[in-house]
């Protein structure tokens, strides 16, 4: 058994390792980390084949996004963002594989999985992850430039996004229900913002928490309302929010606070929140 403490010194938001722990551990440092084998070993590992070619085409990419995109402060193209990538690429493979099952199975075919493997293209798979994850991310104006370097990164591959035809019907309705504009007549559904709305439901299928950045009156709040709406018809689970505006209250009327006389702990708002959802109060375990 080893342990390993990864230490990020003077990043925000982690604290050092005292002395006396610091003396119990070896120290080994990083100047720069092998961005090709770290893509290659996670390719491998996500069930890709050809995961020599696609790491040496994944990582230029990213290097190119951080020099030529636009310097904005909530863009990341860093080891993190690549790990995304490439494990919503191994998402989006293994969904492929149990689709082609699922219908060879009505078809009363008998494919192998290793079959099937040959017949998806690695490249699409990784184009439509990087889409995915990295489109919702962007300002309009690089969008056109990340299209542009993937044109010339993975020539002759298109990228197909995916339709998601229920869960855009399910948002329309929504919108209906609550009189909002979505699109000059009803056949113009794939407007910026539902396609905004969808971005949204992809990343929440990727990470834990996020943040909707924009101006003012751009559709933030509805965008995650009318989700959370359409969801609920969509998947049939009972979709409950809380709004919380932390910037009213205090640190420890948020997060709680420990009292350092008798050692008792007060709830704050947000821990009280998550209390009531971890002990399942009001049947919490089986909504969103």
């Amino acid at each position: 058994m080893a342990i390993f403490i990864t230490m990020n010194p003077g990043y925000s938001g982690r604290s050092n390792l005292p002395d006396n722990l610091k003396q119990l551990f070896r120290s080994l440092a990083m100047t720069q980390p092998d961005r090709n084998l770290i893509a290659e070993v996670m390719l491998f590992s996500q069930g890709f084949r050809t995961a020599e070619t696609l790491a040496k085409k994944i990582v230029p990419l990213f290097i190119l996004c951080k020099e030529q995109l636009s310097n904005q402060y909530h863009y990341d193209f860093g080891l993190r963002a690549l790990k995304y990538v490439l494990v919503s690429a191994g998402n989006i493979k293994r969904d492929q594989i149990q689709r082609m099952k699922e219908e060879a199975v009505s078809k009363g075919e008998n494919v192998a999985e290793t079959d099937m493997g040959d017949q998806i293209s690695e490249q699409q798979i990784v184009i439509q992850s990087v889409c995915e994850t990295l489109v919702p991310k962007l300002v309009s104006e690089d969008i056109t430039l990340l299209k542009s370097l993937l044109q010339d990164v993975f020539p002759d591959v298109e990228y197909q996004p995916k339709r998601m035809d229920k869960l855009r019907e399910a948002i329309g309705k929504v919108c209906d229900q609550l009189m909002l504009s979505y699109g000059v007549n009803k056949e113009e559904r794939g407007q910026l913002w539902i396609e905004k709305v969808l971005q949204l439901y992809q990343i929440t299928n990727l990470n834990h928490g996020l943040m909707l950045v924009g101006t003012s009156g751009s559709g933030k709040t509805m965008a995650w309302k009318v989700l959370l709406k359409a969801l609920e018809s969509f998947e049939k689970v009972e979709s409950v929010s809380h709004v919380i505006d932390a910037k009213t209250m205090s640190k420890d009327s948020l997060y709680g606070v420990l009292d350092a006389n008798t050692r008792e702990w007060t709830d704050g708002l947000f821990t009280h929140i998550i209390r009531k959802m971890i002990d399942n109060v009001r049947g919490e375990a089986d909504k969103r």
